[in-house]
């Protein structure tokens, strides 16, 4: 009824007012009323809101018989005094407490504060040459939490209750708990509402108790079953008590306490699994003899299934240690047995598929879907036994092998599929082809060699005697006409000069490197440019060469083939250049770092190659030049991929043609482990 948030006449009034409103259609069979306030209100309020019904009150401690027979309702009135045990408690904290020498007792001075304040006071009487006692009723909550704000051992409080200040202001249970959690001293208490709240408990009188009570009086009434005595008086109490509190405290309870009730306390094994040990000691029997049954009904099957278990064992694990995917197909083709290999290269769970047909995942698995392809090419021509697949992230080749075989235990037929995988046999029998071809080559070069060697050991022997005559006619004519032909015969001897190292930087270009080297690749590019600078200058080409800072240039390999390799594709580009302007030919060569590799990047700005045509390039005898051979930019791809393990590639960029080559960065270890080796 919100009387304690709203306690006044006015609003008592206009309560009344309300309530004859509402209930004045509404016939009722019993009013009840929950504390003190509700009480005196039904019985003033009687004959404006109610008519002939009856009313059980509860939750008080005073009935007052000359208020029912002021409003005449003494035959209408049935009602159980609730007894708080203020007394009993003290008495308690007396004996737990031995030493205490201050008590503080607390309570509201609401109706029901009131009832409660006489057997108070009545107590108070008896002990108070005891223990100094102080009774605390016009405070806040606020005063009470700075006033307890510290713990001293010789004080404790009874808490009755606290739900209005004097000046009106309502206390919901929460902010009661949350103060009560905030005081330093033992807390007892007269009710259960606040235990397990951080009260140490007490005497305490159950609220769901008296709501049991009232309830059972309540259907008493109604079927006119009551006893002559209208007016009960519930005296029932509990010792209950928080364990966590009394430890906090070290509070240890009287021995002679009885019936005491302990909440949160420690519950040994026993305690804590009573219902499950009663239920297993119920049931042990019973299920001893299944048990027993089971077991020496298993015992027989165990023995004949442990050596066939281990066989299944050892053929599994037999069966995956093969490196070559196996499976078994039953006349339904579903899956019998695989193994792990299978398993990979379909990458499917052998839980998946057993049991299970490989056309069931061929719509959602590309790998399934390519060995089904193959398997029913291989049943129409037997010749097709070989495949591709993607594995491992790269492509391997496999070999079929099948094998039908009839299943004595099934009395079924099934097949044995085997996948041979055959990758490292095509990879060595691949690079035997390209060693024979790179032989050949290597052959054709060396002969080239030695064509080359013959012309400039002939070339040289004119040049010595071009060096003689023109030495003869400066020393055969006079002083004026030497000093006139002084001029042009050194310009002759400088260009004798320069043929002669021309020559020798060709002999050593042609020769084959017989071993690795350590050199550097911007000398080993100025080496080759040096040779075709003239005609790349004749073309108007510009060569512009860029390295970034801080670029390792160390390679560990073949120089010559290398220059060899790098002139295909300068030579390339400055075919291609000849369709642009004069002006506008130029190859931009780039050296940097990128990780632990070097990276050689040759660009011109020709017209570049069509994106169909880009994949043949490095084809043998590919060539998108009319009268081009197609030997030179696959000779480049050989000697950079297969005697350099570098990498090359091409694109396409808005400027013409750039071609990649990744070499890796020379370092000591390197050169340490490979002259180990």
């Amino acid at each position: 009824m919100d009387y304690r948030q709203i306690n006044s006449t006015k609003y008592i009034k206009k309560l009344s007012e309300l309530y004859q409103i509402q209930l004045q259609k509404q016939k009722y069979d019993l009013i009840i009323t929950i504390d003190r306030f509700a009480y005196k209100f039904a019985i003033k309020n009687y004959s404006k809101i109610f008519t002939n019904e009856k009313i059980l009150f509860t939750g008080v401690e005073h009935f007052s018989k000359e208020l029912a027979r002021v409003y005449n309702l003494e035959d209408r009135i049935y009602g159980i005094i609730q007894k708080l045990q203020i007394q009993n408690n003290i008495n308690l904290i007396l004996k737990t407490m031995p030493n205490i020498k201050k008590l503080y007792i607390i309570n509201d001075r609401s109706l029901n504060g009131n009832d409660t304040s006489s057997f108070i006071i009545k107590a108070i009487r008896k002990i108070k040459h005891k223990v100094d006692i102080e009774y605390l009723r016009d405070e806040t909550l606020e005063a009470f939490k700075q006033y307890f704000n510290k713990y001293k051992k010789d004080e404790a409080i009874l808490f009755v209750r606290y739900f209005n200040n004097p000046n009106g202001k309502f206390y919901k249970t929460n902010e009661i708990i949350q103060a009560l959690n905030e005081f330093k001293l033992p807390i007892f208490v007269t009710d259960d509402l606040f235990l397990n709240k951080g009260v140490i408990g007490g005497a305490v009188v159950s609220i769901e108790n008296i709501g049991k009570i009232t309830a059972s009086k309540a259907i008493n009434i109604l079927n006119s079953t009551v006893s002559n005595t209208k007016i009960t008086i519930n005296s029932k109490y509990d010792y209950i008590f928080d364990n966590n509190i009394l430890k906090k405290y070290n509070i240890t309870l009287p021995k002679d306490l009885e019936n005491i009730i302990i909440i949160n306390k420690p519950q040994n094994f026993f305690e804590k699994y009573r219902k499950l040990i009663n239920s297993v000691f119920l049931v042990s029997p019973l299920l001893i003899l299944i048990i027993t049954i089971l077991i020496l009904t298993l015992y027989s099957k165990q023995q004949t299934q442990k050596k066939l278990r281990r066989r299944i064992k050892f053929n599994k694990i037999l069966l995956n240690s093969i490196d070559n995917p196996i499976f078994w197909r039953d006349e339904k083709n579903r899956v019998l047995d695989a193994n792990k290999s299978f398993c990979d290269l379909i990458d499917i769970p052998y839980q998946q598929i057993h049991q299970h047909t490989l056309e069931e995942y061929k719509k959602e698995n590309k790998k399934i879907s390519r060995v089904i392809s193959k398997l029913n090419e291989y049943y129409k021509e037997k010749s097709k036994a070989q495949f591709s697949i993607l594995h491992n992230k790269k492509v391997e080749i496999f070999y079929i092998q099948e094998t039908n075989y009839y299943d004595s235990n099934t009395n079924e037929n099934a097949k044995v599929t085997i996948l041979t995988n055959i990758t490292k046999e095509k990879e060595l029998a691949n690079q035997r082809v390209k060693q024979t071809q790179y032989m050949v080559q290597q052959s054709k070069l060396a002969e080239i060699g030695e064509i080359f060697s013959s012309i400039a050991h002939q070339w040289k022997s004119p040049l010595v005697a071009i060096t003689a005559l023109a030495q003869d006619l400066f020393y055969m004519h006079n002083i004026n006409e030497k000093e006139e032909d002084s001029y042009h015969i050194k310009n002759i001897m400088l260009q004798v000069q320069y043929m002669n190292k021309t020559i020798n930087d060709f002999q050593e270009f042609i020769i084959p490197s017989k071993q690795k080297t350590i050199f550097s690749l911007d000398k080993t590019i100025d080496s080759l440019l040096n040779i075709v600078k003239h005609n790349l200058k004749y073309n108007y080409i510009d060569v512009n060469i860029k390295i970034e800072p801080n670029t390792n240039l160390k390679i560990y390999g073949y120089e010559n083939e290398l220059m060899q390799a790098i002139l295909n594709i300068i030579n390339n580009a400055k075919d291609a250049l000849l369709v642009n302007e004069n002006n506008n030919r130029k190859i931009d060569i780039i050296l940097k770092n990128e990780e632990d590799n070097l990276i050689l990047d040759i660009i011109d700005n020709g017209p570049g190659i069509s994106q169909e045509l880009q994949k043949k390039i490095f084809l043998q005898y590919f060539s998108t030049k009319s009268k081009g051979h197609g030997i030179g930019l696959y000779m480049s791809k050989l000697i950079i991929e297969d005697k350099l393990n570098g990498k090359i590639s091409y694109r396409y960029t808005k400027d013409g043609s750039s071609f990649r080559i990744i070499f890796k960065q020379f370092n000591k270890e390197d050169n340490d482990e490979n002259t180990n080796s």
